[in-house]
């Protein structure tokens, strides 16, 4: 039986997407269809290192059939466009002190990604949430 994993970091929305025994498939499931048909969904290369990083040590820890969860996250990123974006680090720093330093380098780049390109963030953080909110 496939384990959930715990819901601390953003990359938990993808793994929670992908795997259809997770608790919070459902509301991964809902918050996707949100989206309009036109909007398609698109992510940024540290969330996919990090999406990567956290199912390979989950899979490390609880015994998991890693080469079965890395092949549905590949699967998964295929379909997705990368997004290019570089903030400057004065703007990264800003939004680390805003979030009072509750968010990652990470979920910085995510929150600057969805100010500068316009580009809601699919995401089960509520900090992170809170940071786009008006963006």
């Amino acid at each position: 039986m496939e384990r959930e994993f715990p819901l601390n970091r953003p990359s938990n929305f993808i793994i929670s997407l992908v795997n259809r025994r997770d608790v919070h498939h459902h509301k991964a499931i809902e918050i996707l269809s949100t989206t309009g048909e036109d909007e398609g969904i698109a992510t940024h290369p540290l969330f996919v290192q990090e999406t990567i990083t956290v199912i390979a040590r989950k899979a490390r820890e609880e015994s998991l059939d890693c080469k079965t969860w890395l092949s549905k996250i590949e699967e998964f990123f295929e379909n997705l466009k990368i997004l290019e974006f570089t903030p400057h680090t004065h703007e990264a720093l800003e939004v680390i002190g805003e979030s009072q330093c509750q968010l990652s380098y990470i979920d910085c780049v995510l929150v600057l990604a969805n100010r500068h390109l316009s580009a809601r963030i699919l995401t089960f953080d509520n900090a992170l949430q809170r940071m786009c909110q008006g963006c």
